[in-house]
């Protein structure tokens, strides 16, 4: 286990409650669910930016980039910087399901 500083007047205030370790470690598992949710929500958001800008999903936007040709050439014309958010839907995508 690492050692974590904590201000004298958490520690005293926290002995109120019960063991201060294992009211540190409560608080460090609700802080970092909290921090989880909100990274999914925000990749989930990201995510659909881009199935609205280029209606698909990210997967079948990948398949159809790669594959067909004439999709291809379309994504082409219509954003010369369509490669950039490919990456960046790729990023967010890859959050949204690993998290």
């Amino acid at each position: 286990m690492s050692a974590v500083a904590v201000r004298e007047g958490y520690t005293n205030t926290l002995r109120v409650f019960g063991e201060v370790d294992t009211l540190v470690n409560e608080a460090v598992e609700r802080y970092l669910i909290q921090r989880v949710v909100e990274r999914i929500k925000l990749a989930r958001e990201k995510a659909r930016e881009f199935e609205k800008r280029y209606g698909l999903d990210y997967q079948t936007f990948s398949r159809r980039v790669q594959l067909d040709e004439g999709f291809y050439d379309q994504v082409s014309a219509g954003n010369p910087l369509w490669e950039q958010d490919w990456l960046a839907w790729e990023y967010w995508h890859r959050n949204e399901s690993d998290v």
